[in-house]
This record gives structure tokens, sequence and C-alpha cells, in this order.
């Protein structure tokens, strides 16, 4: 089982919390040193595109500040108020996007090619966004690996030698990106960023690297929404027989034990689907989107979970949270998502399902039993095949 909160810098963020993170290729660069607390950046390519900055107010994460990005490509962003110790994240036309942690102190300064903001970006002036930054690209080799090798595992003429050996392939990535993501920690177990980094370690048997992070975070980062919902799921996965859900987890929408709230919205014909519909049946639901990466990296998880134990009354429920129908289709098309049940409303983060479910980051996982009621939420993954054996006995 892998403890994941959800470590990507998108909108609100609160449960496997967070915030969608770019995973790309650092060149750190000189800085010139700009205006304190100011954010600015040469995007080539990006001239006349607005660049918004995005930051949590009351939980939920909202645009507060922009500006438009000059003829050649330059632009300063002052935000209109001090910037605290956070995450936050640039983001122009609404799909792409660069994740920091800064804050009033620190000056970032960027450059990039918009065509290739990911491999072209350089990054300077923010100490904990290069470090940020440094992680994701160590990620990024272990990550393409994986959702390559998944994708060979689901072809349909795949012989089972094949599959054992690519099976054995995903295994062998695993610890070599465990063991990669170990050695990073042993210099930055004091940054935020340490906090992305563990989500992709198994706290069974990492506990002692959770716990020392925790500890060496709380005065710094503990103010933090992503520190409170790690923590808090930290101590539930520490405490597995615990009967009953303290107050504050009794109130969440996705609490063990409560209704799942109903779901009704268009599929991509403009057919409207409903969660009750699929009643009698154990049913992921699943909040994702064509722009989020970490999604299409979990993508063919849900798959063989689908291809598994579907005929043995296993459903998935995909929420998306497009904003336009041509990039969700085309998504759905090139993941090869086959069940029928794909459901948007085309408004982002102000989605009528995901504001009843209190999504603030994805991809976010709610597992429902057949009478309706929530078994869980957050399971992707090992986290996800482990609770289905459970339920199938296979």
């Amino acid at each position: 089982m892998t403890f994941q909160i959800n470590t990507e810098f998108s909108a609100p963020t609160a449960g496997r919390v967070p915030f969608i993170l770019l995973a790309c290729v650092v060149l750190l660069s000189a800085c010139s040193g700009g205006q304190k607390g100011a954010i600015e950046g040469k995007i080539a390519g990006a001239d006349g595109k607005t660049i918004y900055l995005e930051r949590f107010v009351n939980n939920r994460m909202v645009f507060t500040d922009s500006t438009v990005i000059g003829s050649d490509g330059s632009f300063v962003l002052a935000p209109s108020k001090p910037l605290e110790l956070n995450y936050y994240r640039l983001v122009i036309d609404r799909d792409h996007s660069i994740a920091l942690i800064t804050d009033s102190t620190e000056s970032p300064s960027f450059k990039a090619d918009f065509a290739d903001l990911q491999k072209s970006l350089s990054l300077c002036g923010s100490e904990q966004s290069e470090i940020l930054h440094e992680l994701e690209s160590k990620c990024a080799p272990f990550d393409e690996k994986e959702a390559d090798t998944r994708a060979r595992i689901t072809k349909p003429d795949i012989s089972p030698e094949e599959k054992q050996m690519l099976n054995q392939s995903l295994s062998e990535n695993r610890r070599e990106m465990v063991k990669c993501i170990k050695d990073w920690l042993e210099t930055h177990e004091s940054s935020p960023a340490a906090l992305i980094a563990i989500q992709r370690l198994d706290p069974r048997t990492e506990m002692a690297t959770f716990n020392r992070i925790f500890s060496n975070l709380n005065t710094s980062f503990g103010h933090t929404l992503l520190y409170k919902a790690m923590k808090q799921e930290l101590n539930r996965l520490g405490n597995p027989s615990r009967q009953q859900a303290s107050p504050s987890e009794g109130a969440s929408p996705v609490a063990v034990g409560k209704a799942a709230p109903e779901i009704a919205l268009n599929d991509p014909d403009g057919k409207t689907r409903k969660l009750s519909d699929l009643k009698g049946k154990t049913v992921l639901i699943d909040f994702w989107a064509s722009w989020c990466g970490p999604c299409r990296r979990e993508n063919p998880n849900v798959v063989a979970a689908y291809k598994k134990y579907n005929k043995d009354g296993f459903e998935v429920f995909s929420v998306s949270l497009d904003k336009t129908k041509e990039s969700w289709v085309e998504a759905i098309k090139q993941d090869g998502l086959l069940w029928p049940n794909h459901v948007s409303d085309l408004k982002w983060w102000e989605c009528e399902a995901a504001q009843a479910y209190g999504v603030h980051s994805i991809p976010f996982t709610v597992l429902v039993d057949k009478e309706g009621k929530i078994l869980g939420h957050n399971l992707r993954g090992p986290m996800l095949e482990d609770k289905l054996k459970a339920i199938y006995g296979r």
C-alpha cells in the first residue's frame, strides 16, 4: 500500500491534498536579483497571455493576482499581499503551470519556452522551489518508465511470460525510485519539498522517515494545509484499529461510512449519467482531468483494476475537471478508459461534483460499496489493488 495524499498542485487542496507539480528537467541559471516578494520571468512565445498567481484562500486554491506577459515574453508579477512560506502556482492559459515553494523574502525568476515549458524551464531566486524541481526531475525518468511499462502490460495480445517480465520490471523500477528518493532525502529532510517526496514511499516500511520529516517541518511548515492533511492521514494509517472518526473526519463529505453524495452529470454525448444508477456495484469515483499529469500516469492502474474486477461487479465513474470537451474526449481515447461512465460539466475546479465531494486536488478517488456507502478515499495504485483484493478475495 503506497501512501499518497495528492501531491499535485492544483486548485483547492485537502485530502491526499495537493497540488499539480511540474515534472520537468530544470536548468538552473544565475539570477539578476529582482524585487523581493515579486515573481518575474521571460517565457518565449507567451507574449500577450495572462499569467496568474494561485494561492490558498480559506482552504481553497484561487487566483489572487495576475499580469499580462509583454511582447518580448517578460513579466513581473507583484503579489497584492506578502506571501507566507507555502506552495503556490503560476498558471498560464489554465493549462500550463509552474509550481513554487516560496515566500515574500525571495525573488523567483524564470526563463522558459512556452512551446515546451516543462523541459525548457530554468528557475532561480527561490531556494525551496529549486529543490522542489530538482526532486521532480529526479523522479521523472521513473515515472516515464512506469507509465510505458504499464501501457505495455495492458495490451490485449501480451503473453503471460511477457506480462510477468514487465511486472518484474515495475517492481525493480519502484525499488530504484525508492532508493533515489531516500538518497535525496538525506540532504533535504528539512525542505517542504520532502512532503512531496515521501508521498512516493510506503509508510508501513518508512514510518520512521515520515515521522522525522513531520517533526523537522512542524515549526516552519506546520501551518500549511498540505502538512496538516498529510499528518492527519498518517495518524489514521498509524491507528488502523480506530473504529470511529474524529469530529473533523466525520464532517468530511467523504468520511468512511457516509452515503456518497449523488452525482448526475452529462457524458460526452450529452446523456445524463447518475452515480445512483450503479447501486449494487462497487464503484470507484475517479476525479481527474486531461491536463493533470499525475492523473494520466495513474490511469493505467485504474484500467488494470477495471479489467480485473469488472466481471465481479466493479465499476469506475470518472468525473473530469476539464474545461473543453475536445481535450476530455481525446484523453479518454488516448488512455484507453474503456468504461462508459465518464461525466463532466466542464467547469474546471467549479465542477458541481468536485464541490460536493470536497475535492481540492487531483487525482482524487472515492470507493463506494454496493449500498452507496463510502469505503475509503484517495485509493490509488497498490492501495486500490489491496482494497479490491480484500473485497473480491483474489
